[in-house]
């Protein structure tokens, strides 16, 4: 879907079919499509220049499956700000890549196998149980969403803080707890090396 932005009249693009919000790229709007309506929603923050490689329309694969970062959100926390690239994959899901301080992990939106722990229980050390395996809360911390670009498959609320629980699981395997919403949402993946994701089209950064 191809439209203009209400705000400055720019071309704006919803090339996924699950795309519910989009940051126009000239005057920052954010921009919600409803149907074949488009409102605004007010403006986003500036990105803050984290100098990672990564940037819009970069293609990578992932087991075997090619993907297209259509998005960003970008979250702050007392140490810093780490990234969530939204991925479009040909094969028709939807994932998110987790960029912190040079580590990288994959990870998809999945419906508990089991109740998740009240969020009290989920303390630095414990161990949670994920369907058939053990996963270790290795952080926990509130994060602000402080900007984003590109395509979002969800309503984010910027200038707002959640809590997010980061856990790891057997050799790479990687588990969040996003407590954002009302009934916490569980994103399972894994940890991949930087290299593995035969990334195409990324950001000159000086000194590489």
């Amino acid at each position: 879907m191809l439209t203009n932005c209400p705000s400055c009249g720019a071309p704006v693009s919803f090339k996924s079919s699950v795309t519910l919000l989009a940051v126009c790229s000239y005057c920052r709007c954010l921009l919600l499509r409803k149907d074949l309506d488009i409102e605004n929603l007010g403006k986003v923050a500036q990105l803050m220049a984290d100098g990672s490689p990564v940037q819009l329309g970069v293609e990578g694969k992932y087991k075997g499956a090619l993907f297209t970062v259509i998005g960003r959100v970008q979250m702050r926390y007392p140490e810093g700000f780490w990234n969530e690239w939204h991925l479009c994959f040909t094969d028709g899901r939807f994932g998110w890549l987790g960029e912190a301080q040079g580590v990288y992990a994959v990870s998809f939106k999945t419906e508990p196998p089991s109740p998740l722990p009240a969020i009290d229980r989920l303390v630095v050390g414990a161990e949670v149980g994920l369907g058939d395996e053990a996963y270790t809360v290795r952080d926990k911390r509130e994060g602000e969403y402080a900007s984003g670009e590109g395509e979002l498959p969800f309503r984010a609320p910027f200038g707002e803080k959640a809590l997010f629980v980061d856990l790891s699981g057997p050799g790479q395997k990687f588990a969040s707890i996003d407590c954002s919403e009302e009934s916490p949402l569980l994103f399972l993946g894994e940890y991949v090396p930087f290299d593995r994701l035969e990334f195409t089209g990324l950001k000159r950064i000086e000194g590489w």
